[in-house]
C-alpha cells in the first residue's frame, strides 16, 4: 500500500483484507466501522506514535534487581524514565486493565455485580465500562489504534464490545481459559509430569492438561506465548506503518503461570528437580498456600527457577519487538511505555499465586517506565507513586491531546521535563477483590473493606512479615485514613 495514503483511505483499503491467520486472530471491520472513519479527525502533523506494553505478573524485583537475567529492560531502562514506586491501584488481571484503559480510579469498585464470562469477584468488570477510553480519544483525532493479546479474558466475549473499539485487534490464542477446545493430546505420564501427587486428581488437573494440548511439548521458542504475542505485535505494525499516527497496546500473559519455558532458558537458572516433576504452576490457580500442596523445597527452588526463565524469555522477546520497531525506522517516533499489572508470590508470606489478603510488596510493586523518543530523562529514576490510571492521561498530554473529564489519572509527563505532577502523593491505596490497603514509605495496611481486620507491617528493618498493629494502633488509624478519604464520602462497599 503507497506511503502517500491517508490514515482514513488506508483503513478503508485495508478493513476488507483482515483475516485470522494461524491462532492469531483479528476481528474483522464492519461497514459500520468503516462509516465511522470518515467522521475522524486528522492527526497533527509530525504527531507521535505511542505502544503501551503491559507484561502480566512481572515482579519488580525480577526487572529492577538480579533474580533474573532482563538484559532488554536493562536496555529500555537506560534510555527510559523509571518509576520505582510504581502500585497498581486495582488488582488483579482485568482490574489492572480496566485502569490502564480508562485512565480513571476504579477503586474501591462501587457498583460492581458479577459479569457472565468473568470471575464473580469484585473489581471484575469488563475493560471499556468506565467511560472512554485514551485510546479513543486518540482515534478521534486522527491515530490507528489497536490492541495485541493472548490474555485469556480479553478473548473472550464479554470483551467483544471493547474490542470492536479498537481499529484493529489481534488475538493470539493459546492461555488457560482457553476460548475453544484444543486439539493434541496428552496423556497421563505427560500430565504428571508437571502435577505433584498432592494435586493429581484435583480442580488443577484439567486446567494443566488443557494448557499442555494447546501447548505442545517440543515446539521451537518462537511458538511459546509470549514470543507469539510480540511476534505478532511485529505484524501489526507492519500493517500500521501506513495507517500513522498509530497507538498500540500490548498485553502479554506471560510471565502469568504456567512458567513454560523451552529447555536453553530452564537450564540457565538450574537443573530439573531430581523427583521428575518440573513444577511449571504447582498451585491450583490463582493461588494456595504451599505448605498443603505437597512442595519440598527443592520443587520450591525449582519453581521460582521457572518463574525467572519465564521473565527472562518474556524479556528477550520484548527486546525483539523494540529492535523491529527500531529497524523499521518506528522506535525514534514512538512513546513507549512498559509496565507490569501485578507481581506473584513465590512462597512468601506461606503462599504462591496471587492471594488477595496478602497484597504485600511482592504481589503489588511493578516495573514502570517510559520512553520518550526526544531522550527526556533518560536513565532517570522517579520516587512519584505513580500507578495504571496514570498512564491514558500522560500519553494524551505526551501526545499533545486533552483528557476526558471523567479521567482521574494523574499526567506525569511533567516528570520528564524535570518538574513535579500538579497532584502530590505521599502513599497509595488499591484494592484487590475484597481487601483494601494503603502504603507509604515505611508502612503497609492491609485490611477488609468492612475494616473488621487489619494488619499492620513494617517496610523498613528484617522483619517484614509480622503483623504489628497492636504495637503501632497510630499508623493503623492514619492509614485506614487514607483508604476512607480516596474511596469519597460513602462507607466502603462490602461485598462479602
Amino acid at each position: 500500500m503507497p506511503d502517500h495514503l491517508t490514515r482514513r483511505q488506508a483503513l478503508g483499503a485495508g478493513a476488507a483484507g483482515l483475516s485470522l491467520l494461524g491462532a492469531a486472530g483479528c476481528d474483522k471491520d464492519s461497514a459500520a466501522r468503516q462509516t465511522r472513519e470518515a467522521k475522524l479527525g486528522v492527526a497533527p502533523a509530525g504527531a507521535l506514535n505511542v505502544v503501551v506494553i503491559v507484561m502480566d505478573s512481572l515482579r519488580a524485583d525480577h526487572v529492577y534487581g538480579p533474580l533474573a537475567k532482563t538484559p532488554e529492560w536493562n536496555k529500555y531502562l537506560r534510555e527510559s524514565l523509571r518509576f520505582t514506586r510504581a502500585f497498581p491501584e486495582a488488582m488483579p488481571t482485568i482490574p489492572a486493565r480496566r485502569s490502564v484503559m480508562s485512565g480513571k480510579r476504579i477503586f474501591p469498585y462501587r457498583g460492581w455485580h458479577p459479569y457472565k464470562g468473568l470471575p464473580p469477584q469484585p473489581g471484575w468488570e469488563p475493560v471499556g465500562s468506565d467511560g472512554k477510553m485514551w485510546t479513543e480519544v486518540l482515534r478521534d483525532h486522527g491515530w490507528t489504534t489497536g490492541y495485541v493479546t493472548d490474555n485469556p479474558h480479553i478473548l473472550l466475549p464479554v470483551h467483544k464490545n471493547f474490542r470492536k473499539r479498537l481499529d484493529r485487534v489481534e488475538l493470539v490464542d493459546g492461555q488457560v481459559p482457553l476460548r475453544r477446545r484444543a486439539t493434541g493430546t496428552v496423556t497421563q505420564a505427560e500430565l504428571d509430569h508437571y502435577i505433584q501427587p498432592a494435586l493429581r486428581g484435583s480442580r488443577h488437573e484439567p486446567r494443566m492438561k488443557a494448557y499442555l494440548e494447546a501447548n505442545p511439548r517440543g515446539r521451537p521458542e518462537s511458538e511459546f506465548l509470549s514470543p507469539r504475542v510480540f511476534t505478532t505485535a511485529e505484524g501489526w505494525i507492519d500493517w500500521a506503518r501506513t495507517r500513522q499516527p498509530f497507538a498500540l497496546v500490548i498485553d502479554s500473559f506471560d510471565a502469568h503461570e504456567p512458567w513454560d519455558v523451552p529447555k536453553r532458558l530452564s537450564d540457565m537458572y538450574g537443573s530439573p528437580d531430581p523427583s521428575g516433576i518440573e513444577p511449571i504452576q504447582p498451585f491450583p490457580t490463582p493461588a494456595a498456600k504451599y505448605a498443603g500442596l505437597g512442595l519440598t523445597k527443592s520443587l520450591l527452588s525449582r519453581m521460582r527457577e521457572l518463574y525467572s526463565a519465564e521473565v527472562t524469555m518474556v524479556d528477550t522477546w520484548l527486546g525483539h519487538f523494540l529492535d523491529d520497531l527500531a529497524n523499521k525506522g518506528l522506535l525514534d517516533k514512538t512513546l513507549v511505555v512498559l509496565c507490569s499489572d501485578h507481581g506473584v508470590l513465590l512462597g512468601e508470606y506461606g503462599w504462591v499465586g496471587k492471594r488477595y489478603t496478602e497484597v504485600h510488596t511482592e504481589l503489588s510493586h511493578v516495573p514502570f517506565a517510559i520512553r520518550h523518543p526526544d531522550g527526556r530523562a533518560k536513565g532517570k529514576l522517579s520516587r512519584y507513586w505513580a500507578s495504571h490510571h496514570d498512564i491514558g492521561p500522560t500519553v494524551l498530554s505526551l501526545l499533545g491531546q486533552k483528557k476526558t473529564h471523567a479521567m482521574n489519572g494523574t499526567d506525569l509527563s511533567p516528570l520528564l521535563n524535570g518538574k513535579q505532577p500538579a497532584q502530590k502523593r505521599s502513599y497509595r491505596t488499591a484494592a484487590y477483590a475484597y481487601t483494601v490497603v494503603a502504603r507509604d514509605a515505611n508502612w503497609l495496611l492491609i485490611a477488609d473493606s468492612s475494616g473488621a481486620d487489619k494488619r499492620l507491617y513494617s517496610l523498613k528493618g528484617e522483619r517484614r512479615n509480622v503483623n504489628v498493629a497492636h504495637r503501632y494502633p497510630q499508623h493503623v488509624k492514619r492509614l485506614w485514613g487514607y483508604i476512607r478519604k480516596d474511596a469519597g464520602p460513602k462507607p466502603l462497599p462490602n461485598y462479602r
